[in-house]
C-alpha cells in the first residue's frame, strides 16, 4: 500500500487580516516580543487592532504575515508532532517554508522579509490584476498579439487564475483585450508595485546585498521553489530567493508537481493567519483544472550555477527571463530551447525522447531515412513520451517532390503537430497541404493552426515566404486536385505558413555561412510586420541556430532578439545521438578551428558546400579532389590511369565500374539510361556514391574507412569542448542532450547577469 505524501502550505500577501495571530502571540510570547524588537513596533497590537490600511502596506504586511505564519507552523508541529514530506509558501511566505525546513533561523528570516518588504514597498507606478478564465497560453497570446510590452504574468495561482503585473497604466488599459479573449473576471488589485516582474530589478539588486550576508543552512524538509516549481537545491537557495522578486510565482505548477509525487488535497495543511483558507482552495482548483504533471515533465531540479562563472552577480537575470515565455507556453516547453534535426537519425529517437521527457523540444532527424523508418520512429517517440512535445524534420526535395508528399501523408496520418522545415527555397505544395490539414475554426473561437511549422532559413527572402500566407497559385492547384478543401484554402489565407522562424547562421552540414548579427535583425523586422498582418493568429517567434555551443554565444543570440535557441552540432556528441562511438570520440577531441567546407554530395555539381570535421580525417580534401576531377574530365575513361587507380585504391577501395554496378541498383531505369548516354552523368553518379559511403561509414563506425568519415559539424562543437574541459562533461559519455540544454541556459543567464545585470531592462 502506498503511503500518502503530505504537504504544509503557507499563504502569501493578501491573506492578512486584522485580529490575526492573537492566540499564537499569547502561546509564543518570546518570539512575538523578539519580532516586535526587530521591526520596531508592537506587532501583536498592530495585528490585533489594525488599522487595516496600515496592515495592508507591503512593508508591514510581509513581516507581519511571516511572523504569524511561522508561529502557526510551530503550533502545528508542536501539536501534531509530525513532519510533512514537503513545504511551500506563496511568494513572501516561501521564507516561512525555509524557516520551517531549518534553512533560516527565525531571526534571519524575519530580517530578510522585513528588508524585502521595505524594498518592494518603494516601488511606484505599478499595478496588478487577477485574470480568471484564461490559461497561461491564452494569456501569453493576448500579451504578444496586443504588444503589451509592460505586462507580465506574475502569479500562476491556478491553471485559470493568473495575476498580471506591470505598469499601472498598462494594467488598467488591458482589461478589454483579456475580456475579449474570454476572461470571466479581470480584477485590478490595490497595489503600487509591479511585483514579480523585471520592473522590480532594482529591488532585487538591493536585496542581493542583504542576502549575501546570510548563511542558508541545508534544508531538512524539501521546500518547493516559487521560481522553478521544483524542490530547492541547497546551493541555489539564496540565488533563487533573489530571483523570486522578479520571477513569476509558479504556484499551480508547484501544486501539480506535488500531485505527481502523491500529495492529495486531503493530505495538505494550510498554516496561516486563520479565517477562510487561501492556498488550499488553489490546490483543489488546480487538481480539477489540470491534475498532476505528466511523467514527461517530472524532471529533476535545475542544477546549481556553474562554479566557473564567478563575479559579483546575484542572479538579477535568471533563466526565467531568457527568450520568450510565450514560445514556451505555445509549444508546451520548460525552456525556450530546442535541439535541431541532424539527418539520418543522428537526432535519434532516444535523443528526442530524452528532450521530451525534460519538457524540451527535440526534432527527429528524418532526412535521408525511408518512410517506414520515420513512421517507426514517430511511433516509438509517442510510446516512450506520450503527450510530450517533439518535432520531425521535413527536408526539401527539390528534384523529388514525391518524397515530400510521402512524408506529408505520414505526418498527417500520425498526427504529428510540429515539423522543422529545412533547406526550402520556396514554399512547396506538400508543406501547404501539411499546414492546411491542421487548420480548424470552431464556432465562436479563433482560427486554430494545429500543425505547427518551424522554418529553418538562412536568408530573409526565404523567411518572408514563410511569414506570408501560402502561395495562392499553390493553394488553387491543391484545391483543383482535390487535395485540400475550399474551406482550408480560405483559412490558409488568414495564417502565415510558419509559426516560428529559426535563423540559421554558419552551421554544421549545409550552410550559407551567414552571420547571425546580419541575419537576425531583418528577420525580426519581417516577423513584426507579419504579426500586424495576422492579428488573430497569435505570436510568431524568431529563433537562432548555428554556432551556438557556449553560454556566451547563446547570450549574444538572445540579445539580438531571439525568442528561442536551437543547438545542433553539440547534440551529435551525446550519449543519445544516433551515430557511432568512433565519431563521438573524434568530435570530443576537436577544437574551434577543426572544421572545413567540403562539397555537398547531393549537389556538388552546383558548388553547394557542407561544413564538416577535418581533424583526423581526409574527407574534405578527397571530396574537393573528386569535384576537381569532375570539372576537369568529361568521363571516368578520360581520367589518366594513375589518377583513376588512386581514386579506386584510396577512396573506394574497389574498381569504379563495380561502384557503378552497385549505384545502378538504387536508381530507376531512366537514370541509368541517362548515365549510358552521358558519360559525365555516369561519372557524377559514381562520385556521389563516395559521399554517401562516407556518411554511412561514419554512422556505422567502420574503422577500415575512418579517414574517410564525413561528419557534418560546425565550430560550436569545438567551443563546447573548450567550455566543458576539466568538468564532468568533458567525456561525451557523460553528455546528455537535455542536461546540456539546462546547463547551458542557466549558464547563459549567469553570463548575462555578470555582463549586464546592473543595466538590463525588460526581457532578455
Amino acid at each position: 500500500m502506498t503511503v500518502p505524501k503530505t504537504a504544509v502550505m503557507f499563504p502569501g500577501q493578501g491573506a492578512q487580516r486584522v485580529g490575526m495571530g492573537q492566540d499564537l502571540f499569547e502561546r509564543y510570547p518570546d518570539m512575538a516580543n523578539h519580532a516586535s524588537e526587530v521591526l520596531g513596533y508592537d506587532l501583536p497590537a498592530l495585528c490585533r487592532d489594525g488599522p487595516s490600511e496600515r496592515l495592508a502596506q507591503t512593508d508591514v504586511t510581509q513581516p507581519a504575515l511571516f511572523v504569524v505564519n511561522a508561529l502557526a507552523w510551530r503550533a502545528h508541529h508542536d501539536d501534531t508532532g509530525t513532519t510533512p514530506d514537503f513545504l511551500l509558501g506563496h511568494s513572501v511566505s516561501e521564507y516561512v517554508a525555509l524557516y520551517a525546513a531549518g534553512g533560516l533561523s527565525f531571526d534571519a528570516a524575519l530580517r530578510l522579509v522585513a528588508r524585502r518588504g521595505a524594498l518592494m514597498a518603494q516601488a511606484r507606478g505599478g499595478g496588478m490584476a487577477a485574470v480568471l478564465g484564461l490559461d497561461a497560453a491564452a494569456i501569453s497570446t493576448v500579451i504578444a498579439r496586443e504588444g503589451f510590452a509592460d505586462i507580465f504574468p506574475a502569479n500562476f495561482n491556478t491553471p485559470k487564475q493568473i495575476v498580471l503585473s506591470g505598469t499601472q497604466a498598462a494594467i488598467a488599459a488591458a482589461e478589454p483585450a483579456f475580456v475579449a479573449a474570454g476572461a470571466t473576471h479581470y480584477v485590478v488589485l490595490p497595489v503600487s508595485g509591479a511585483f514579480h516582474t523585471p520592473f522590480m530589478r532594482q529591488a532585487a539588486e538591493d536585496f542581493a546585498r542583504d542576502v549575501s550576508e546570510v548563511a542558508f543552512a541545508p534544508l531538512t524538509i524539501p521546500v518547493i521553489s516559487n521560481v522553478t516549481a521544483r524542490p530547492h537545491v541547497d546551493p541555489d537557495v539564496s540565488a533563487q530567493m533573489i530571483a523570486q522578486i522578479t520571477a513569476p510565482v509558479r504556484w499551480s505548477q508547484s501544486l501539480r508537481w506535488l500531485m505527481a509525487q502523491g500529495v492529495a488535497f486531503a493530505d495538505t495543511v494550510e498554516c496561516g493567519p486563520g479565517g477562510p483558507p487561501v492556498v488550499r482552495p488553489m490546490f483543489k482548483r488546480t487538481e480539477v483544472e489540470a491534475g498532476p504533471l505528466p511523467a514527461s515533465e517530472l524532471d529533476p531540479p535545475d542544477p546549481a550555477p556553474d562554479p566557473r562563472l564567478s563575479g559579483p552577480s546575484k542572479n538579477r537575470i535568471t533563466v526565467e527571463q531568457l527568450g520568450s515565455r510565450a514560445f514556451c507556453d505555445s509549444f508546451g516547453l520548460r525552456l525556450p530551447y530546442m535541439s535541431g534535426a541532424m539527418y539520418q537519425g543522428i537526432a535519434s529517437v532516444e535523443l528526442v525522447v530524452r528532450m521530451a521527457r525534460a519538457g524540451l523540444l527535440g526534432v527527429f532527424g528524418a532526412a535521408g531515412l525511408p518512410i517506414g523508418q520515420i513512421a517507426s520512429a514517430i511511433d516509438s517517440i509517442r510510446a516512450a513520451a506520450p503527450d510530450a512535445p517533439f518535432g520531425v524534420n521535413f527536408i526539401a526535395h527539390m528534384n523529388r517532390p514525391h518524397l515530400e508528399d510521402d512524408l506529408t501523408d505520414l505526418l498527417i496520418d500520425r498526427g504529428v503537430r510540429v515539423i522543422e522545415a529545412s533547406a526550402f527555397m520556396e514554399v512547396t505544395p506538400a508543406l501547404v497541404r501539411y499546414r492546411a490539414a491542421g487548420l480548424a475554426h470552431p464556432a465562436g473561437q479563433p482560427l486554430q493552426a494545429l500543425n505547427r511549422v518551424i522554418a529553418k532559413v538562412s536568408r530573409p527572402d526565404v523567411a518572408a515566404q514563410f511569414l506570408a500566407p501560402a502561395p495562392k497559385a499553390v493553394v488553387d492547384a491543391l484545391v483543383t486536385a482535390g487535395k485540400i478543401t475550399v474551406d482550408q484554402a480560405d483559412m490558409l489565407a488568414r495564417v502565415p505558413m510558419a509559426d516560428a522562424i529559426t535563423v540559421e547562421a554558419d552551421s554544421g552540414g549545409h550552410t550559407d555561412q551567414g552571420m547571425p548579427f546580419a541575419l537576425v535583425p531583418p528577420v525580426l523586422g519581417l516577423r513584426d510586420a507579419a504579426m500586424t498582418q495576422f492579428p488573430d493568429h497569435g505570436p510568431i517567434f524568431v529563433g537562432a541556430g548555428g554556432g551556438l555551443g557556449t553560454p556566451e554565444a547563446m547570450a549574444a543570440a538572445l540579445i539580438l532578439g531571439a525568442d528561442y535557441i536551437v543547438t545542433g552540432s553539440i547534440n551529435q556528441c551525446t550519449v543519445e545521438a544516433g551515430t557511432s562511438t568512433a565519431v563521438k570520440d573524434l568530435l570530443t577531441g576537436m577544437a574551434v578551428q577543426d572544421t572545413a567546407y567540403a562539397p555537398s554530395g547531393e549537389m556538388f555539381e552546383l558548388g553547394s558546400k557542407v561544413q564538416v570535421l577535418k581533424k583526423g580525417v581526409f574527407f574534405p580534401a578527397r571530396a574537393d579532389k573528386l569535384v576537381a576531377l569532375y570539372r576537369q574530365f568529361d568521363s571516368i575513361d578520360a581520367m589518366d590511369v594513375t589518377t583513376r587507380r588512386q581514386i579506386e585504391d584510396r577512396y573506394f577501395k574497389r574498381d569504379l565500374d563495380a561502384v557503378f554496378d552497385d549505384v545502378a541498383q538504387s536508381y530507376g531505369a531512366d537514370e541509368i539510361d541517362r548515365a549510358a548516354r552521358m558519360p559525365k552523368h555516369r561519372m557524377a553518379l559514381i562520385f556521389r556514391r563516395y559521399f554517401k559511403d562516407t556518411t554511412n561509414w561514419a554512422l556505422a563506425g567502420d574503422l577500415d574507412h575512418k579517414v574517410d568519415f564525413q561528419i557534418h559539424c560546425g565550430p560550436a562543437q569545438g567551443a563546447f569542448n573548450a567550455w566543458t574541459a576539466g568538468t564532468d562533461l568533458e567525456d561525451w559519455r557523460a553528455r546528455h542532450a537535455d542536461d546540456i540544454a539546462v546547463r547551458l541556459m542557466h549558464a547563459t543567464a549567469q553570463v548575462l547577469d555578470m555582463r549586464f545585470g546592473g543595466m538590463a531592462k525588460g526581457r532578455l
